[in-house]
């Protein structure tokens, strides 16, 4: 199989990014006061995607406030960006995280962006930890559409967004679990702002949605042994 990459551990099989388990990293449109940053470029879409959510579209837009609405009826309900209207800047990491799904790079398509973010984001408000005031966030229509139906959002949303900031792909014959590198990282409070557990556990549920419960237990062990806290 050759060496390991450099900054890499193998972990059953599978090249797992040091990273993610020295990273501190926690996900909080309120902590971090985002306002859904990572979502500043919206996120590709697979076929798959796209027949899973077209079907509910009626309620999801129901969250987005009227201009995004009336954007989406003149695209005719479409909301996969049109490669010649916008483009899709994509490091190769990021293409490889994605391109299991694709024939090539170039099918890859993003949801439209609209005002510098997703065409499903939405604004709204959260209450601040000490419950003293309210504070200004962006939630995700397919995502709050989602939990408010008791479905799993980890499997409705599109896997473009459940990975981030975490990726694996097949690269020389090897599953690699890397953490993502991506144009807009600068932007993006929760890869700049070190708070909360490493990684490993605060993206436990990603792990699993990725690779399985097996391996997701074997990463948890790994971290435990040799990155005690």
């Amino acid at each position: 199989m050759g060496a390991l990459p450099e900054n890499f551990v193998e972990i059953d099989g599978v090249l797992v990014d040091r990273r993610i388990f020295t990273t501190p990293f926690i996900c909080d449109v309120v902590i971090q006061q985002c306002r859904s940053a990572c979502c500043h470029r919206g996120c590709v879409v697979t076929g798959g995607d796209v027949e899973r959510l077209t079907p509910h579209m009626d309620g999801i837009v129901r969250y987005l406030p009227e201009a995004k609405r009336e954007f989406l009826r003149r695209e005719g309900g479409n909301f996969v960006g049109d490669p010649e209207r916008q483009g899709t800047e994509m490091l190769p990491q990021e293409t490889m995280a994605m391109i299991r799904f694709f024939k090539s790079p170039e099918d890859m398509r993003c949801t439209w962006v609209v005002d510098d973010e997703c065409v499903f984001l939405y604004p709204s408000t959260q209450p601040a930890p000490d419950n003293s005031h309210s504070v200004a966030v962006n939630h995700c229509a397919v995502h709050s559409y989602a939990m408010e139906r008791g479905m799993d959002w980890q499997n409705f949303k599109p896997a473009d967004c459940v990975q981030y900031p975490l990726c694996f792909y097949q690269k020389d014959g090897r599953t690699v679990l890397a953490l993502q590198e991506e144009p807009g990282q600068a932007i993006v409070p929760c890869l700049n702002n070190p708070i909360g557990p490493p990684m490993y556990r605060s993206l436990e549920g990603t792990i699993i949605y990725l690779l399985g419960e097996r391996l997701n237990e074997k990463v948890q062990a790994y971290g435990r042994e040799h990155f005690p806290e």
